[in-house]
């Protein structure tokens, strides 16, 4: 018997993403990654960043893009990653200049 697993993907309108969406830029800019990934597995997200000369590590007040991966479920407050979520947007409403961005949004700017 095989298990069958349900992944929803990214309903933008749920999620407290930047709107209007923010101009990325790389070079000198730290970025962090939380979900799943059509591009890739997380290494390969952050290797983009890096091959365009920013950086990317865990989530810190220093952070400036949170980027949010494309599959995701309606209940993303609960999800492993909604935690990264929900400490962003308490940061970004406390005045720290951190985006919050969907994947197809960052995908535009590779």
């Amino acid at each position: 018997m095989f298990a069958t697993t349900f992944i929803e993907v990214l309903k933008p309108t749920t999620l407290p993403l930047c709107n209007p969406a923010p101009t990325l830029t790389f070079p000198d800019r730290l970025y962090c990654f939380t979900g799943t990934f059509n591009f890739g597995q997380r290494k390969h997200c952050e290797q983009a960043i890096a091959d365009r000369g920013g950086f990317s590590g865990g989530l810190n007040q220093k952070t400036e893009v949170l980027v949010i991966g494309a599959y995701a479920t309606e209940s993303w407050k609960d999800s492993s990653f909604g935690d990264k979520i929900v400490k962003a947007t308490g940061w970004r409403d406390q005045g720290f200049p951190i985006s919050i961005v969907a994947e197809s949004h960052w995908v535009d700017f590779l």
